[in-house]
């Protein structure tokens, strides 16, 4: 069964052969649609109109495949909705990230939000995590900055034992850089300063797609939740 996304992403470089300098986000809009993730999703039984908007996150490979995909759940009747999500991004395909003209692994950050109206059943994507200050900057359709996975320092210097969640923000600009890196504990223990000051130079050592807003390549804040 397949549903329409409201969320269809294209960019004006589409088509032409890489460039050294060229910068973009990772996508949904696989060029084979029957491996997008809308495509894979089954949308889950319901009985009555409803709506619900799932946060989840991936790691997406230079491939294209989506790797640790987790999703949030506000409560029980959320579970049925990130299980389809989980399961479905085990065999989806995405659009990779491409920076300085080479496709990279990057941490995305989405959003899939499900509605059933009568007999009408859709599911809408959002490559963004919500985050307010962006929200208000340049709408629910913009892309968030996706932060490149490399060497990840803060795995070395943090507890792997102890649990632990916390958030990291930071400013990244419409070049890839980020800056100002801070961080904010959320669950379990308070991270050792030598921990929280490894995840700030994770940030910093980062290279990043920036935002887009409108397929324009726009300053943001980013956010990322680390821990165990």
């Amino acid at each position: 069964m397949k549903y329409t996304s409201l969320f269809s992403l294209f960019f004006l470089l589409a088509g032409i052969a890489l460039s050294a300098e060229e910068t973009r986000p990772a996508t949904f809009e696989h060029p084979d649609p029957k491996d997008r993730l809308e495509s894979r999703i089954e949308f889950p039984e319901v009985k009555a109109d409803m709506s619900t908007m799932i946060h989840c996150f991936s790691q997406i490979t230079a491939r294209g495949r989506m790797n640790t995909t987790g999703c949030y759940q506000k409560d029980n009747f959320d579970g049925p909705f990130a299980i389809a999500i989980m399961k479905a991004a085990k065999k989806a395909k995405l659009n990779p990230a491409v920076v300085n003209g080479q496709e990279r692994k990057v941490y995305l950050q989405f959003r899939v939000e499900f509605i059933a109206e009568g007999e009408s059943r859709k599911i809408h994507f959002y490559l963004n995590p919500a985050y307010t200050e962006n929200i208000e900057a340049y709408g629910y359709d913009h892309i968030a900055a996706q932060r490149v996975i490399g060497k990840e320092s803060w795995q070395d210097v943090c507890p792997q034992r102890a649990r632990y969640i916390v958030i990291a923000r930071a400013f990244v600009g419409e070049d890839g850089r980020p800056g100002n890196p801070s961080i904010e504990p959320i669950n379990g223990i308070m991270p050792t300063p030598d921990c929280q000051n490894a995840i700030k130079d994770t940030i910093l050592q980062s290279a990043f797609t920036p935002a887009f807003a409108n397929g324009v390549p726009v300053p943001s804040a980013f956010i990322e939740r680390f821990g165990n």
